[in-house]
């Protein structure tokens, strides 16, 4: 969630996820900048005619939100664009849909991935590798009128970049061996043959490297827009449902974006890589070269070393084989399977979940109904507490968990600290009913619901006979 434009046909577009966050000196007010821009007829025109007179051009956005963000740029109303979309997780999944039914047909699907070798394929390493690190400008684009969108590169980590590209090459295609035995690709490490992701590493680890694995939350950066040299906030506004404390108000957040990164230091290979299931549709390892925006902050809520961080090595990669499989079940799925398979949280959650014993991460998406199988990704994302069914709020733990900083104090989004920390103080006041109390209280729910069921259908029967 973090890389790249979550509407992509959308371009200039993207000016509408609107920040409330004060200006500083490094970034931009989002409406600061629609202000200004607005004053020129010709980027005025170019947004109505991505907006209005495309109906595909909203990406993910479905028709009332475009039709919303078109009267609220073209009538001048800034400020009702803060906090922009203000959807609920509901609210987004409707918007989905809608969204894929306008396009008709599944797009942004990721690539093929090679079939599983019938026979064993050895393989060296292939590190230190060889390659050019991509250009300060390669992931820029510009849109006219000062605007640039994209990423810039980090030059810490394209030094690394071939190193980097190489292991996640080789992590992506490890995760895809059949896990019976049936021919598979392999990596040769002094005359030691190793099969799977989490055994690579292992290996690595025991050749003298460094290996941390670090669960990292951020503010996810959807629109990744530069404004005459300036970062633009572009944080993508969604409402929680929970009431604020003393308010009228629901408690709104900016959408956070995590990954379990992979740092590996040693005699041979020094890479960083991340792992999250992402726009593009794709649940990967990936090179890390981009540098963030300031405002998307950074926390890292679990670090991993030794045998467990090869453990969630070794689930990343059944998360990759375990989503390949679905969408070869699946192909149709629009926008490469991105929602309803989960967004980059998703697949986090479960890593948190398998390894923590719960999960702090908001929202989750995925719908059950994918994860019907016994693997043991099926059985995590079956276990995860999904958002968007209108049964319950989310648990205010896992909005905090989901914060980029470990003190709200530090938030770029005054209105926001105060929100959390109303909200946080209510949660721990509120008195909650024991687990097995509340599985009692659901059990004598369901019961009075049959009852009365049944008490219906025998007035049917009844009524049925004395006619």
């Amino acid at each position: 969630m973090r890389k790249g434009a979550l509407f992509p046909a959308l371009m200039l577009a993207v000016l509408l996820l609107c920040s409330a966050a004060p200006q500083t000196d490094e970034s931009l007010r989002l409406s600061q900048v629609m202000a200004e821009l607005s004053r020129n007829p010709d980027f005025v025109e170019a947004v109505y005619a991505r907006m209005g007179r495309t109906p595909k051009a909203g990406g993910i956005l479905g028709p009332d939100e475009i039709k919303r963000l078109r009267e609220l740029i073209l009538g001048k109303d800034f400020a009702a664009l803060d906090r922009f979309p203000g959807l609920t997780v509901r609210g987004m999944g409707r918007s989905v849909r809608l969204a894929a039914a306008m396009l008709g047909r599944p797009v942004d699907s990721a690539p093929p991935q090679p079939a599983i070798a019938e026979t064993s394929v050895d393989d060296a390493l292939g590190i230190p590798a060889t390659g050019d690190p991509p250009t300060p400008d390669a992931y820029l684009r510009p849109l006219g009128f000062g605007l640039e969108i994209g990423d810039r590169i980090d030059p810490t980590l394209a030094d690394r970049y071939a190193d980097s590209l190489r292991l996640a090459e080789v992590l992506n295609r490890l995760s895809l061996n059949a896990p019976a035995g049936r021919g598979s690709y392999r990596i040769v490490l002094k005359g030691r043959a190793v099969s799977t992701p989490g055994a690579l590493l292992d290996a690595l680890a025991a050749d003298g490297h460094d290996v941390e694995v670090r669960d990292s939350r951020y503010f996810a950066n959807f629109g990744d827009l530069i404004y005459r040299g300036r970062d633009v906030l572009t944080p993508f506004w969604i409402d929680t449902e929970l009431p604020v404390p003393g308010t009228d108000r629901t408690l709104l957040v900016p959408v956070s974006h995590s990954q379990h990164e992979f740092i590996v230091r040693g005699p041979v290979v020094n890479a960083d890589l991340s792992f999250y299931f992402g726009i593009d549709g794709e649940a990967v390892f990936r090179p890390s070269v981009t540098r963030d925006q300031a405002w998307v902050m950074g926390r890292v809520a679990h670090r991993y070393r030794g045998p467990d961080a090869v453990e969630v090595t070794r689930l990343a990669g059944a998360i990759v084989q375990a989503y390949g499989a679905i969408k070869r079940r699946h192909p149709d799925l629009p926008f490469g399977g991105y929602y309803a398979l989960g967004v980059c949280n998703d697949v986090n959650a479960m890593i948190e979940l398998r390894m923590q014993g719960a999960t702090t991460l908001f929202p989750l998406t995925l719908d059950p109904q994918f994860f019907d199988g016994g693997g043991e990704v099926d059985h995590l994302a079956r276990r995860l507490p999904l958002d968007g069914g209108w049964w319950a709020t989310p648990d205010p733990r896992r909005i905090l968990g989901s914060m980029p900083v470990d003190d709200l104090a530090t938030l770029p989004f005054p209105a926001l600290r105060d929100d959390l920390k109303s909200v946080g103080a209510a949660s721990q006041r509120d008195v909650t009913l024991p687990a097995d109390t509340r599985d009692l209280a659901l059990l004598g729910l369901v019961a009075a619901a049959a009852i009365v069921i049944g008490l219906r259908l025998v007035r049917h029967r009844g009524r049925h006979r004395q006619g």
